[in-house]
């Protein structure tokens, strides 16, 4: 019974992309943005799925315009 309610007590942590790709390491990052902005949008989706199965399309979509936005942001800050 402690166990059970321990359980229900649970509260599961929701996944968050960004933050997620923030854990990664540096060559999975420049890998994952290569296949944004090297290859296409469906090499990217597939990177994307591999990095993370539970990723759904809201998720892919989250990362992308992430990644856009930071490609950018970049260029007006050089």
């Amino acid at each position: 019974m402690l166990v059970a309610n321990a359980i229900k007590g649970y509260k599961k942590q929701e996944f968050n992309i960004i933050e997620e790709f923030a854990g990664l390491s540096p060559r999975r990052k420049s890998r994952l943005c290569d296949s944004l902005y090297v290859e296409n949008r469906i090499a990217f989706q597939k990177s994307v799925r591999l990095l993370w199965p539970q990723a759904n399309e809201r998720d892919i979509k989250k990362i992308y315009n992430f990644l856009v936005l930071l490609k950018h942001s970049s260029r007006t800050h050089h």
